[in-house]
Order: C-alpha cells, then sequence, then structure tokens
C-alpha cells in the first residue's frame, strides 16, 4: 500500500508511541515536534519509492515502510532497497518477526536482491530478529548534533582558504574521493556481496548531488585542493522549526591534507548562515572522525544504530 495522504491515522498512531524515535534526544525540539519530524521523515521515505506494509498478528497490527533504492542500485548493479522502519502496536518478537517476514516477500516479489536495514542499538527485539532472519551486520554508527547556543565550536589555527566549490575543482576533490575513501571501512566495503568499485563510484555520485542539491566547501592552499566538506540541509527539521538544520556530511582530505579535516569540522560551528544545528554520522570504527567531532564542535551524542544488510541467494 503506498501512503500519499497524512491522514493514516493507524500509521500516525504508531509513530507517534514508538520508543525509539532517532529524534527523542534532539536538542531545540520539542517533545511534540520529535514525534512530527518521525512523521515527516516517513512521508519523504514513501515520496522516494515506499510502501507502507501493514501486518495484523495475534490480533497486534504492525507496519513496515520499504523502499526501492534505484540511485544506489546503479552503482552496484544489484537491485537495492530499504526497510526505513518498523513499526510494532507491542514490542513482541513474533510480531516483529511477521513484519520481517511481510517486507522480505514483498522485496522478493519486487526483484530486489539486497536489503539494508537501519536499527536504534537499544531496540533489542528487532536486532534479534533480524539476525534471525539471515540480516548480517556491517557497521555500527554513531550521530552527533552540534547545536547553536548550546555548545561553542573551538577556535583552532587556520591553515587552509576555505571557501564555495567552483566547477574547476571538480577534477581533484574526485581524486581526493579516491584517495580517501578507496580502504574506508563502511558498511559496503564490510559487505562481501558488494562491488568495491561501486563504493567509490557511488561517492564520486555524491560529490555532485552536493553541488547540485547541496552544500560544498573545499579546503585550499597555495592554489591546491586539499580536502573538501559537503552537507545538505535537512528539509523534515527546517519545515518544523523554520530554522536551518543540516546533515549528511561528507568530509574527506587528500595526501597534503593535514590539519584540513579539523578546520573544516570546525567551519561548521561558525559557517556564514550561521545554522542551527548540525547532524554529523561516523561508523564507530572511525575514530579519528569522531575524536575531531568531539574536540572542535563539542557535540552531543543524540542517535546510535547498528546497520544490518540483507541478501538474497547469497549461494
Amino acid at each position: 500500500m503506498s501512503l500519499k495522504s497524512p491522514k493514516d491515522i493507524e500509521l500516525k498512531e504508531l509513530i507517534y508511541h514508538y520508543p525509539f524515535n532517532p529524534y527523542r534526544r534532539y536538542l531545540l525540539l520539542k517533545k511534540e515536534q520529535k514525534k512530527q519530524a518521525l512523521y515527516l521523515k516517513i512521508m519523504s521515505f514513501l515520496e522516494k519509492e515506499g510502501e507502507v506494509l501493514k501486518v495484523s498478528h495475534q490480533g497486534k497490527k504492525g507496519l513496515a515502510i520499504v523502499r526501492k533504492l534505484p540511485w544506489d542500485s546503479n552503482f552496484f548493479n544489484v537491485p537495492m532497497g530499504a526497510i526505513e522502519a518498523i513499526f510494532s502496536e507491542k514490542n513482541e518478537e513474533s510480531l516483529i518477526s511477521a513484519i520481517f517476514d511481510k517486507a522480505l516477500s514483498w522485496f522478493k516479489e519486487k526483484g530486489i536482491k539486497h536489503i539494508t536495514f537501519k536499527v536504534d542499538t537499544t531496540d533489542t527485539k528487532a536486532i534479534l530478529t533480524s539476525q534471525k532472519k539471515s540480516f548480517y551486520l556491517v557497521d555500527t554508527l554513531c550521530t552527533y548534533l552540534y547545536a547553536k547556543n548550546y555548545t561553542e565550536a573551538k577556535p583552532i589555527k587556520q591553515f587552509f582558504e576555505l571557501r564555495p566549490f567552483q566547477p574547476k575543482d571538480l577534477e581533484a576533490i574526485l581524486k581526493i574521493v579516491e584517495y580517501a575513501f578507496k580502504e574506508h571501512r563502511n558498511r559496503f566495503m564490510n559487505d562481501p556481496y558488494l562491488s568495491k568499485t561501486g563504493m567509490l563510484e557511488l561517492y564520486k555520485a555524491w560529490i555532485k548531488n552536493f553541488i547540485k542539491e547541496g552544500y560544498l566547501i573545499v579546503a585550499e592552499r597555495k592554489g591546491n585542493i586539499a580536502g573538501f566538506l559537503g552537507y545538505f540541509r535537512l528539509p523534515e527539521l527546517c519545515n518544523l522549526t523554520g530554522k536551518l538544520h543540516v546533515g549528511h556530511v561528507l568530509t574527506a582530505v587528500g595526501p597534503k591534507g593535514k590539519g584540513a579535516h579539523a578546520q573544516l569540522i570546525a567551519y561548521l560551528g561558525d559557517a556564514p548562515f550561521y545554522p542551527d544545528t548540525v547532524e554529523g554520522t561516523a561508523s564507530i570504527s572511525n575514530t579519528i572522525a569522531q575524536n575531531i567531532w568531539i574536540k572542535i564542535l563539542r557535540p552531543r551524542i543524540i542517535r546510535t544504530q547498528y546497520v544490518f544488510h540483507y541478501f538474497f541467494d547469497k549461494g
């Protein structure tokens, strides 16, 4: 079932009572806004190849939010999809298992071979159930939040000129992507069923998305591009609060970019447009990125998630 209208009371009730709301620790959001933020996020998924799958099990109701991922599929030459959320009337393993079964059946029917499922690290029932269904762990993510007027970015030395992207920078930035992410440990690298070449092409395309739809800042010294920082607006939060919230941060430096990473992160705390919040996510194994975020922006941890993948016909 595709949901095009926010009038589905059943979905709204399950979302509003969801105990693992990813916005529950968000600064600047009031209690009701945290529920509304998740609802708006789910609506955005449904506008992008998403569907709502309803389940009834032993008199209890549940929902899965699923969608195809055509953009990702192009890079790995395999049909990909995601379980974006699972909502259950009761936190019971049998009900959650029935929701997973419904979702897996939907993906199989649609010809989707690879599935991503991100889950809150405290959602024990969903974690255990996903593993019983043969989902495999590929990453653990930690999300930080820098909020204006709550924390103050640490001043650091300026070794590089930071400026907006210019078209002439593209070739240098793509070379930095290859250098920085070739051996980068992330969920794509950790998945034995995905092409590592596809991972690099995805990151390169991500850069082009920053140029078209987001923000891209470069670090330059003596005419050489040493690193970059990209990010997007978070529309569900911007529309809800009327403030500027940014996230989906990606930063990397080249072989001559020592010191640029910290300077780029510090830029987020003092950008010309003064964002109200900055949300950044890093793999728990990426201690360099985590330490820079903590040292420079002094953020709060607002979310931790396990990332599971599933692959049909592993052979």
